[in-house]
Formats: C-alpha cells, sequence, structure tokens
C-alpha cells in the first residue's frame, strides 16, 4: 500500500527517536487502520514482535529465540535483556499478553522500571477498550508507565476523498464510499478495483465471499466479547440515526439504567458512539447518541438486520441496501459538511470555526412542535447556520425560508449571521438569483476545490 497521509505521525517518531532516554509509546486504534504498516514503514528494522493468543511458556521460548540462543525462564529477565539491546522494540496486538497471563504486563513493568538505556518501546493494540484498561486503570501495573498514549484516527474525509479520485471514482463517488468506509485505509483499498458504486457494495458486502461481509460484525464480537448481543442491540437501534436514551432503551427493550452503562462503554471504552448536545441551551437530558465510526454506522443502518437474508436473498438485500443508502446519505452528508467547514470555515465562511454542531429544541410558544439545524458554525463575533441536502433535486427558495425561519429561534445578538446551504445537485434558478449576502450557497464541487 502506498504511503497516505500520515505526515504528522511520521514527524513525531522521527523526533522520538533522537530524544534523549527511554520512551514508552502507546499506539492504538481500531482494526485496519494502518498501525502495524506504520511501523514497519518507519522503523523497517526495529525489533518486531507480534503477540499471539498462546501459552505462555510456547510465546516467551518464541520471543526468546528471536533475540538469543538461549531460552529465558521467566518474563522479567527476558524484557531485561530485550530492552538492553533495541534501539526500537515493538509489539503489536500488546493487549494480548493480558489475555494470555496478566503477570506478564508486571514483569514488563519492573523490567521498564529497571532500565536505564535508551531504548524507544512502542506498544501497538487493537482492542481498544482493553488497551485503555491496561494502561489508565490504576489498579493495573502499566499504569502512569507510558510516555504518550496515542490514537490513530482512520483519514479524513479530504485525504480519502483525494485517495478515491486518484483511483478513478467521481467527486460524489468518492464523498459516498467515505461514508461507507470512514476513510479506514484497509476499507478504502477495497476501492481500487474502481466499479460502478452499487456493483462494489455488492461485492464487500453482500457476494457469499465478500470481504466485508462479516467485517464489522466479527470485529466488535471481538471487542465487545460476551456482553457483543446488549452492544449490537444497541447499536442497531441508533443506526444512523440520532436517539435519546429512552428511544435507545424503548427500541431494545433494555432498561434506561443498562443502556447508561453500555452507553458510556461505547462512549468512553470503545469510542465508537459519541453524544451529541444542542450546541446552544446544553442539557444532559436533550442529549443524543450516534455511531460515530461511519463504517459501524453503516453496518448496523443497512447490512445488521439484513444478514439472515443474505445468504437466501442477496439480490433483494441488495436492491434494499441501495434504496435505503439516500436516507442514509443524507443523514452520514451532514457530518461530511461539518469536518469540511472544521477543516476550511475560514475559506469558505470567512472565519475560523471555534465551535461547530448541531440545533434542536422545542419550537418557541409551543408545547410538541420541534426544530431541528443540520449544523451550527460559530465563532465569537459570527455565526452560521447549515443546511446540507444530499438528494438528487436542487434545493430552492423553500430550503432557504425554513433555515431562515428556524435561526430566529437562536439568540444571535451581537453576531454577524450568515445562512449556508450545501446540496450535491444544485440550486434552482430562483435561489441562485437571490441577492442576498448573508447566503453562502455550496456544491460538493466548491467544497472539495483546492485553496488557491
Amino acid at each position: 500500500m502506498k504511503f497516505y497521509n500520515r505526515e504528522r505521525e511520521q514527524v513525531f517518531f522521527e523526533k522520538l527517536v533522537k530524544a534523549q532516554g527511554k520512551k514508552f509509546v502507546v499506539l492504538y486504534g481500531r482494526r485496519r487502520i494502518g498501525k502495524t504498516f506504520l511501523m514497519k514503514k518507519l522503523f523497517p528494522d526495529a525489533k518486531y514482535f507480534f503477540v499471539e493468543v498462546k501459552r505462555q511458556e510456547v510465546l516467551l521460548k518464541e520471543f526468546s529465540q528471536d533475540i538469543s540462543k538461549a531460552i529465558f525462564l521467566n518474563w522479567y529477565d527476558f524484557f531485561i535483556e530485550l530492552f538492553s539491546k533495541g534501539k526500537v522494540i515493538v509489539f503489536d496486538e500488546f493487549q494480548n499478553f493480558f489475555l494470555v497471563e496478566p503477570s506478564i504486563l508486571s514483569a514488563l513493568q519492573h523490567a521498564w522500571d529497571d532500565t536505564e538505556s535508551e531504548v524507544k518501546l512502542i506498544v501497538l493494540g487493537s482492542y481498544v477498550g482493553l488497551m485503555k484498561k491496561l494502561f489508565m486503570d490504576n489498579k493495573l501495573p502499566l499504569f502512569g508507565r507510558s510516555d504518550y498514549f496515542i490514537k490513530l484516527k482512520p483519514f479524513g474525509v479530504l485525504e480519502s476523498v483525494s485517495i478515491l479520485r486518484k483511483f478513478g471514482y467521481s467527486l460524489k463517488d468518492a464523498i459516498e464510499i467515505y461514508c461507507i468506509t470512514g476513510g479506514v485505509p484497509k476499507y478504502l483499498l477495497h476501492f481500487q478495483d474502481k466499479r460502478r458504486l452499487s456493483d462494489k457494495i455488492f461485492e464487500l458486502f453482500i457476494d457469499e465471499f465478500g470481504p466485508l461481509k462479516e467485517e464489522a460484525k466479527n470485529l466488535l464480537v471481538l471487542e465487545f466479547g460476551s456482553e457483543h448481543r446488549s452492544f449490537f442491540s444497541i447499536l442497531e437501534a441508533i443506526g444512523a440515526n440520532s436517539r435519546s436514551l429512552s428511544e435507545i432503551s424503548d427500541l431494545t427493550g433494555i432498561n434506561s439504567k443498562s443502556i447508561s452503562k453500555f452507553l458510556d462503554d461505547l462512549l468512553n471504552a470503545y469510542d465508537i458512539v459519541e453524544r451529541e448536545m444542542p450546541v446552544f441551551g446544553r442539557k444532559t437530558r436533550g442529549s443524543k447518541y450516534i455511531i460515530k465510526d461511519k463504517f459501524y454506522r453503516f453496518y448496523f443502518q443497512l447490512l445488521y438486520r439484513n444478514l439472515k437474508e443474505i445468504d437466501f436473498r442477496p439480490n433483494e438485500v441488495h436492491k434494499r441496501i441501495l434504496e435505503n443508502f439516500p436516507t442514509y446519505m443524507g443523514i452520514t452528508f451532514e457530518d461530511v459538511c461539518a469536518e469540511i467547514f472544521k477543516e476550511k470555515g475560514k475559506e469558505l465562511l470567512g472565519f475560523a470555526p471555534q465551535g461547530i454542531g448541531k440545533q434542536w429544541g422545542k419550537v418557541p410558544g409551543t408545547k410538541n412542535e420541534t426544530y431541528d439545524i443540520d449544523i451550527v458554525v460559530f465563532d465569537e463575533e459570527h455565526i452560521a447556520f447549515v443546511e446540507c441536502k444530499w438528494t438528487n433535486k436542487k434545493v430552492g427558495l423553500e430550503t432557504y425560508r425554513k433555515l431562515i425561519e428556524r435561526s430566529t429561534y437562536i439568540n444571535t445578538a451581537n453576531k454577524q449571521v450568515s445562512y449556508v446551504i450545501v446540496s450535491k445537485s444544485g440550486f434552482t434558478r430562483d435561489l441562485l438569483e437571490m441577492n442576498d449576502k448573508s447566503v453562502f450557497l455550496f456544491t460538493p464541487e466548491e467544497l472539495f476545490a483546492e485553496s488557491k
């Protein structure tokens, strides 16, 4: 795989190896994100160990043979010898030490504390929840030992779209593929062999041998363990929608107290879900939850409920997914726009955002009528209300008027107000000819245009 978009990480690790003293780095992130590829690219001569789940005696023997003719009798002696010899040491799937034998981590901790060399120890982990526990739980031996605790993130929308355009996709197809893959490098590569997007969805997710058909399920079963069924029910209930705690409880049949615990784990331990609150008038009881990881979001919105049918009626499932895909994109495109404005707000809107979020609530003066605004972008002096449309119809004056009306529910005193509409298919003539300098109209081509 070509080395894409890891310049910041490359600069960090180049400085790390030049730093004085020993350094302990934890690099974690979901599977397929490119941790191993990054390390092998940056440190081809590093001492590299892949930690498999097997009997510790077998694992210790194999690791011993990598650094010595002798077989170490205990883990402490192995680590002490390793740290004295290696300049850069990498342990891949490090969390498996805990699954093999938790006492190995105590041996590593003591050896690390006793080491005075210039060694740089880098440990990689894919089980996000377990990696956080190993280094953040003050009851475990490695608490406080890491110098850096780094999450390797997927590619952003700008980088992902750039890669996909080089594969030959149109801008609109590239945006849709990003909303399916979430910018995970391994998944983007599955689209390198360019075909029509609807055909690729069948090939990757529905075909009997589709490489991504069981991907999300298999990864999350490993992550969640014995409680995976409850987590899956919650994620299915959320899908691509923002859901309140009570809505999730009603849809799953799980009581709100248990739901709160599961959601807290999804939010903090596993980093799969995020909690959204209105950017104005923040109230915890008004919060909603959404699946942050777009690949998992796509899976639970469009695939999970169809798994039992895929093997028997694949064409029907494919048709159903394609029929519901525009709804999925309508919601997820809001995230794309928010990401773009975060990166290019100064260029597109004339001010650098200090905050970006969603807004919803009750219409003032009514009991049950509600409103929502897709995105609100603001700083101390400016505020922009944004409507995002991923449809095959041109957007007209009605959308503009609704956005204006909804914006009046927000106190915008002492702020310069602007209105932004982003439309996949462009705009009607009456909207384009409207003479209002506070209105910004963007197509995807304009959002993704290179900076001048």
